[in-house]
């Protein structure tokens, strides 16, 4: 039983679906505008299925194992084609004048995604537990504190890892470290610095 919450926990706070929700709550924090969150949320929502269908692609083509993408050796091939898909975004983002606070956290995805090949090379990091501590530092110093309560879901997310056998706790804790310094580091340079 528990076995199967994990992999609710996991398929339910997957990157693919927190990415779908953040460009919403960025915006609207930014312009406070919801029709233009909507918008740019369903463009958003449009890159993160075509990247499903090349996860499911590879699987079908035998580049991945499974949706998890466990295997440590498959991963480059994943962070390569999620750069890419982001520097296409990227070139939407601009043509169509994309609210500026897209382009801030497509900047920490893309390093994200760079310090994750890297990490990559020596040992598999969650990125499961990555992205929600991504969104959980966003929230808490992007919008109001009063989002710190989202942290719970880092832990929940680790545990979810570790039983459904994807991860150990130094992956998972990896994870977390990269996720909540990357988003401070990409929060301090455009906050503070440009």
């Amino acid at each position: 039983m528990s076995k199967l919450i994990a992999k609710i926990i996991s398929t339910i706070l997957n990157p693919l679906v927190i990415l779908t929700v953040t460009p919403y709550i960025l915006i609207v924090k930014e312009t406070g505008d919801a029709s233009k969150a909507y918008f740019w949320t369903l463009f958003s929502l449009i890159f993160t299925l075509i990247f499903s269908v090349i996860i499911l692609i590879g699987i079908e083509k035998g580049y991945f194992s499974d949706l998890d993408i466990s295997k440590r050796s498959q991963r480059p091939v994943l962070y390569t084609a999620a750069v890419i898909m982001s520097l296409i975004y990227i070139v939407f983002l601009f043509f169509l004048k994309a609210p500026v606070v897209l382009f801030i956290a497509l900047f920490g995805l893309i390093l994200g995604l760079i310090f994750m090949e890297m990490i990559n090379r020596v040992t598999k990091a969650s990125v499961h537990v990555a992205a929600i501590a991504a969104f959980a530092t966003a929230l808490t110093v992007g919008i109001n504190y009063i989002y710190v309560w989202t942290f719970v879901f880092v832990p929940l997310v680790a545990w979810a890892r570790i039983k459904t056998h994807n991860h150990t706790k130094r992956q998972t804790l990896i994870g977390a470290t990269m996720g909540i310094l990357i988003t401070l580091t990409v929060y301090v340079i455009f906050k503070y610095i440009v």
